[in-house]
């Protein structure tokens, strides 16, 4: 991903017939289904690994900055989209499950976004990007049980929660050069590992799929 960004950056830079580039600042409301799948082993050894799945619907917000540059059939932007989120989730598995919190937050998604006017007035746009928050995980345990295994002494851990996203929209531009903007992305993370003091094992991969409603200003 970082060299496929490179590389546009490094075409756009090399455009000498580009018409008028512009700096774009805005806000993004969102609303999103946050589906996640995996498996965690238990204190039973009989168990094995016991597959786990759940999803969440929420609303949120992110800033945005892009750099447009104004070819001549279509434009490419260059942008950073931050969402300053801190969601909390505590898991309790029981007496031979996982015990844990766990932090997301941070998110940061760098993309490149090809878009074309049309005749009337109204933008389409493409949008491919790579995503990265911060997972923090503590208070861990694997619980006493029948296997007399004892409780987990971990103090947690870090992780990137990260992959790539796409995305599809419009976008319409007034005369003051404000601009709203509808779109829909999806995200799909890498799978995360977490192995605790006493060998218990956890895995998670997650998708993000969201609506946007953007407001900005091209300066």
């Amino acid at each position: 991903m970082k060299k496929i960004l490179t590389t546009l950056a490094c075409l756009v830079g090399l455009q000498g017939f580009a018409l008028a580039d512009t700096t774009n600042v805005g806000i993004k409301l969102s609303y999103g289904n946050f589906d996640a799948k995996g498996s965690e082993t238990t204190d039973l050894a009989a168990d094995g690994a016991v597959a786990k799945s759940g999803d969440a619907d929420f609303p949120f917000a992110s800033v945005f900055v892009e750099r447009d540059f104004a070819l001549t059939n279509f434009n490419i932007a260059l942008g950073l989209d931050y969402i300053p989120l801190e969601a909390e989730i505590e898991t309790i598995g029981g007496t031979t499950g996982f015990n844990a919190k766990v932090e997301v937050k941070d998110q940061f998604t760098l993309y490149v976004q090809p878009s074309k006017k049309l005749d009337n007035g109204i933008t389409i746009f493409g949008k491919l990007g790579y995503s990265k928050a911060d997972l923090q995980i503590s208070q861990t345990a694997r619980q006493a049980s029948t296997d007399s295994d004892a409780a987990g002494t971990d103090t947690g851990a870090s992780r990137d929660l990260e992959g790539p996203m796409i995305g599809l929209g419009v976008e319409k531009e007034f005369a003051n050069k404000a601009f709203v903007r509808f779109e829909v992305s999806y995200t799909d993370y890498d799978e995360i590992s977490y192995t605790n003091s006493n060998g218990k094992i956890l895995k998670a991969s997650a998708e993000l799929t969201a609506a946007h409603l953007s407001i900005g200003k091209k300066f």
